[in-house]
Parts: C-alpha cells; structure tokens; sequence
C-alpha cells in the first residue's frame, strides 16, 4: 500500500457554512462593496474635518455635533447599502471588513487627534489664528477625502495602472495639503509633516478596515467547511466543491500581523484508475480537521510561525487543503472498471475547491503588498497551475511561486491516457498565449514554467527538490508507477512499493528539466526562474526544520535561498549540492542484506549511507 503524502501542517477552528451564491459579471462584487465603503469612507472624512473647520472659527459646537451626526447617519447607509448589494450577488462583504461602527470611530477618533494636535499653541479667540486652524482643518478635509478616492478607485478595479494612478493622485493631495498649510502661516506648535502624518494614518486605517477581514482568527487556524455537492457561481464558473468521494471540503485560514499573504496547496498524493484511486490507493481521499490535514496540529519547518527565523511567520495564510487525487486542478467525474473487482467512483474536483478558496482569498486579503503562492508534493503542481489564476487577483502584489518537490518528470504514456482524466486543460486560462498547448506537444513542466514565466515576468518562479526524492508518496515513487503502467493488482503490489527502482533515471531527467527551463527562460527577456536541489532522498521540505539548517553539499539554507527569491537579490541562484546522494537524518532508505540498487552501505550495518548511481 501507498503512503498517503500529506504535509504536516494543522489545527481546530470554528466551522463556517457557504451558501449558495448567484452569478456575476463585470467588476467583482466584493471588490465593488470594498470600493463603495471606501467611497463612504472619504465622504464621511472630509464631512467630519469640515464640522471642525467651521467650528474653529465659529465655535458653534452645536452645530459641529449636528453636523457629524448626520456624516453619521449618512456613513452608517451608504455602509449597509454597500453589504446589502454584495450580498445580492453572493459575497458576504459584512464578513470582508470591519463594522461601519468601528471604522467610524478610528475616523472620529483620528480627526479629533488631529484637531487637537493642530490647535496646540493655538489662540482660538485670535480672528487670524483662528482663521488659519479652520484653513488648515479645511485642507485636511480634501487631503482625506482625495487619499480615500484614489484608494477606492484602486480597489473597485486592481491593476497595476490604477495603483499608479492612485499613488499619483495621492501624491498630488499630499502637495495641495502642504500648499495650505504654508499659505495659512498658522502659529501652531504642530508640524506639517506631523499633521499630515495624521490624516494618512486615518486613511491608511480605513483601507487596511476594509481589505484585510478582521473577521479571521489571528490565534489559529479556523476551518471553513462547504458542504459537498453545494453549487456556487464563482466568475461565470459553477464550481462544486467535494472531496474524491463526496464528503465535505474543509480548508483553513489564520490571519496575520501584516499585509503579506502565503497561499499554500497541501499534497496528497494523485489517482488515475481503478489500481490507483481504489484497490491499492495512491492519495489522500478526505480532508479530516481533527487530523494532521489541520494546519494547528503540527509547527514544524515552514510551518512554525514562531519560529524568528521563518519568513512566512506574520503573514495571512490560506492552506488549500487536498482530497481529490487531480493536483488540484481537476473537474470531473470518473467510474474506474476493476472488472471483477468492482468499480470506484471518483470526484476530480481540485480545481472546484481551489477556486472555492480563491474565492475567501479574494474577500478577506483584497490587497495584499506580497503574495507567495506554495505547495508540497501534489500541491507543488497545484501551486504552479493555480498561481496564474492567483496573480490576476493580485496583480500590484510583489509575488512569488515555488513548487516544492513537484518538477513534473512524468512518461510519456501517462501524459497521453492518464492526466487527461481529470479534465484539466479545461481549466486553463485561454488569455496565455501557448499554455494549453504545453499539455499536448510533449513540453511538459519545463515548456509550462518557460510560458508563465514569459506571461509573468515580475512574478518569481521556482522548484525546489532532493536529489533523489523518495518514498513510495515522493516523486521517483509515484515515476516507478508510471514507469510499470499495469490493471494487475499482483503486478502493482509486487512492482510499485520499490520505489528505488527509478531513483537514477528520475535524477537524470530532473536535472536535464531543471537546466532546460532555467536556460530556456535565461535566454529571453525575462530572468525570473531558478532551481534548488539538495542532497538525499527526503520528499518535500516545507514541513521539516532542515530549512533552517541543512547546508550538506555547499548548499544556502532553504530559508536563505527563499528570503533572496521574494526579493530577486543576486544570492537567488541556481542550487545543487556537490553531494547528491548522502541520505541524511529521516531520509527514506529501503534496508536489506544487502541494501538494493543504488543504495549503499557504507558501514555495514545494513542501513544505507548514499544512493550511487552507474
């Protein structure tokens, strides 16, 4: 039997239901909700400002609270009105932001710290420094209400021309405020730039109220359960979300301490056939939230976010859990033949529950300042296959995607009657140029990571791997099944389990892939693709502390090598260890007397030491 590969990363939250949704079109209605609180957001600003401004020269305090009683009233329906209409078309915009009664008192609360660090040193009897405080309160009223313009006009629409007409626009309120208050010559103890410091603060607090949920946990991870078969309308697209045989999909969420967003597709193995998907079983079926599938019940490596030295350790993160044996991006539904054996039924519905994740991504992380889209084993392709659809969403993102243990060396004749069961190029975005193309003219992962690479060029693209990943879930296990293609479950049992078979043609051609890619995309445009491989036989990385420490063979450490990745320094190269084949600490390793080909027992205790290859 198969090891089920799942990366150990997990933990128990509450369980929140989806319900149906209807269909859209045009600008995404979560962001448009976001967009218009925002819009609420500058109006009630600039109104709250200009209460003030009159009431520094007037000193009508009665008329100021009446004032930012109705900015109130007014704040509180535009607010509603906004959820009321995301909520017609199936995005609970509510649970995306902060309340309305929040937001209005950093608001409040931001201008009466203005006012009152403004009429420091101040003489409100005076006619002329009077005259000077409403002025400058006056400037901050447009300062507000143009930052939060230009912020909701991004939003309404990402791209990277909106963020550079919003950064614009504010740079141009920022002058107009500074303009005013030179011109006001206003003896105020307060500076210019503490001032303005104060409405961008304000500002700043409303579009982080209102793109980043407050309404995730920050302590644990929560779990979000759909239930199976649950129909939603998600980008023109009806998706199902369901496990391989119809339980209900879970993912998992945690909320960070800044703007930065990991987006992780767990492993899990893959099926394609009756042997595969029933009689022996090469994936990981369910999604269990009381078992390691639960983000909380295991920190270890990348997954420690605790500890100092991880990068990932403050960030927003989105696990996509796996159970559908397609590498998350399948859809479709299969009845594989065991003949006398039976039957298996299977639902290929990753892509379904990768865009039901995207979906939560997109309405409570609307714009982040990093994306860094990874995945282990199975997920490793689900990263690289989901990651353009991600980017899209996160077009202004620095960002960044990483395979981890997933370098697609596949045969042929799986290629050909295999993969196409699980519908996959189905799901391909048509806007790129030669992408689908890549499935069908024997390219492969290296003509696939050259075209988005290509399509991408700000986006860095890597693979991490071991020399010889092993393991009956690593990649020359899962390469000896398709290296010995058979229905005889005698054949399978007794060929499949000797993972090591193809230990050495694996490492030939994932090297050759690797190189291949690298040199195809070095020699165009674009510099943003580049390989790591390190010693031994261990599958994945992710979930394993060697990424703090493992240096065998000359190698950077993982973490380094990922840090100079997210920030495309020169210490982001290619990595392979001078020392391929030493097995280090929790390797897998087949044992015997001796040890079979290519293992080698340098100390004669039946344990082998290294992989040799001829």
């Amino acid at each position: 039997m198969f090891v089920k590969r799942a990366v150990p990363w997990v933990v128990f939250g509450a369980v929140i239901a989806f319900a149906p949704i209807a269909a859209h079109a045009g600008t995404y209605p979560g962001n448009k909700c976001l967009a218009s609180k925002q819009g609420a957001a500058a109006t009630k600003c600039a109104a709250i400002f200009k209460a003030w401004s009159k009431f520094e020269q007037d000193g009508d305090a009665t008329k100021r609270d009446d004032a930012i009683a109705k900015a109130s009233v007014k704040f509180a329906a535009a607010w509603q009105k906004a959820d009321d209409k995301a909520l017609a078309k199936g995005v609970t915009c509510s649970d995306s932001t902060a309340s309305s009664a929040s937001v209005e008192s950093d608001i409040d609360n931001g201008v009466s710290d203005f006012i009152t660090a403004l009429n420091g040193g101040l003489d409100l009897g005076d006619k002329d420094q009077a005259k000077c405080a409403a002025s400058i309160a006056g400037a901050a009223a447009k300062k507000c209400q143009a930052f939060l313009k230009a912020d909701s006009k991004f939003i309404g629409k990402p791209s990277q021309a909106g963020a550079d007409k919003r950064d614009a626009d504010q740079a141009k309120a920022s002058g107009k405020f500074s303009d005013a208050f030179t011109k006001a010559a206003c003896p105020t103890t307060a500076t210019e730039s503490d001032l303005e410091n104060r409405v961008d603060a304000i500002s700043s607090g409303v579009v982080t109220s209102t793109t980043i949920s407050p309404n995730v946990d920050d302590t644990q991870f929560t779990t979000i359960t759909v239930p199976a078969f649950s129909t939603l309308e998600y980008n023109g697209q009806t998706i199902e979300p369901v496990c391989s045989k119809g339980t209900d999909y879970s993912f998992f969420v945690k909320l960070g301490t800044n703007n930065k967003l990991l987006y992780y597709f767990q492993g899990g193995g893959a099926c394609w056939d009756f042997l595969t998907c029933g009689l022996i079983g090469t994936f990981d079926s369910n999604v269990d939230p009381n078992s390691t599938d639960n983000p909380n019940n295991v920190a270890v490596g990348l997954a420690d976010q605790s500890n100092p030295l991880n990068p990932f350790k403050d960030w927003n993160v989105v696990f996509v859990s796996y159970c559908t044996g397609d590498i998350h991006f399948g859809h479709s539904e299969q009845f594989y033949s065991g003949g006398s054996l039976g039957n298996v039924h299977i639902e290929h519905h990753g892509y379904d529950n990768a865009q039901l994740v995207e979906k939560f991504a997109r309405e409570h992380f609307a714009s982040p300042d990093e994306v860094f889209v990874t995945g282990s084993s199975a997920g490793a392709y689900g990263a690289f296959f989901n990651a353009q659809l991600v980017r899209e969403l996160y077009q202004t993102a620095k960002f960044g995607v990483l395979g981890d243990a997933g370098n697609g060396v596949v045969t042929q004749e799986f290629l050909d009657h295999k993969f196409p069961v699980w519908n996959f190029s189905a799901n391909l975005p048509t806007n790129i140029p030669g992408l689908a193309d890549t499935l069908t003219n024997g390219t492969g992962i290296p003509g696939y990571t050259k075209v988005v690479a290509d399509f991408f060029p700000d986006v860095a693209w890597a693979h991490y791997s071991t020399a010889f990943d092993g393991g009956t879930g690593g990649q020359t296990g899962f390469y000896n099944v398709m290296t010995h293609p058979t229905t005889s479950p005698a054949v399978a049992s007794a060929q499949w389990p000797k993972w090591w078979q193809e230990s050495c043609a694996w490492n030939g051609i994932m090297k050759t892939q690797a190189a291949d890619t690298y040199n195809q995309i070095h020699a165009g445009p674009n510099d943003n693709y580049r390989y790591y491989i390190g010693s031994g036989s261990r599958h994945t990385m992710f979930g394993s502390n060697k990424v703090y420490t493992d240096t065998t063979g000359g190698v950077p450490t993982i973490v380094d090598w990922i840090n100079a990745m997210r920030d495309r320094t020169v210490n982001w190269i290619n990595v392979l260890t001078s020392n391929e084949g030493i097995l280090l600490a929790g390797d897998p390793r087949e044992n015997g007397n001796p040890p079979p080909d290519p293992f080698v027992d340098d100390n004669a205790d039946n344990v082998p030491d290294r992989i040799v290859c001829p």
